[in-house]
């Protein structure tokens, strides 16, 4: 197993400081496109502020983690099979999506790779998942 650190105190400074950029971007977006500062205090301009960054970070992760569960897939698939299992057989029911149910067929690589393909899938559910649940409060 890896071993993993946190450096806790640059997680929540690079986090405040994007937190303070964005907001000084959308109070910035605000004031020139309504022209007074009272409508920063409205309700409705802070939910559709979250509402917009939820939407791109939707747009934004989905080709990455598309396109990051491909590349670990096709790397599972590619070296991560264990010795004698070719991609269409009768052991994966000729699919080789099926190397993802059957972790006895891959190989160290492949059950890392296959690992990584979880959770580029579970990152992706969990995204839609808030966008759907904020999206059908209003």
């Amino acid at each position: 197993m890896r071993n993993i650190s946190i450096d806790l105190y640059k997680l929540i400074s690079s986090s405040l400081l994007f937190l303070l950029f964005s907001t000084l971007v959308t109070v910035g977006f605000v004031v020139v496109l309504t022209g007074s500062v009272n409508r920063l205090f409205q309700l409705d301009v802070h939910l559709s502020g979250i509402e917009m960054a939820l939407s791109v970070v939707m747009f934004v992760s989905l080709p990455f983690l598309v396109g990051r569960f491909c590349y670990y897939f096709y790397l599972m698939v590619k070296r991560g099979r264990r010795e004698g299992v070719q991609i269409f057989c009768y052991k994966n029911l000729f699919n080789p999506f099926n190397f993802l149910l059957f972790p006895s067929l891959l190989n160290a690589y492949g059950q890392e790779s296959r690992r990584r393909c979880f959770v580029s899938v579970i990152l992706l559910f969990c995204i839609y998942a808030l966008v759907f649940f904020v999206g059908s409060k209003q």
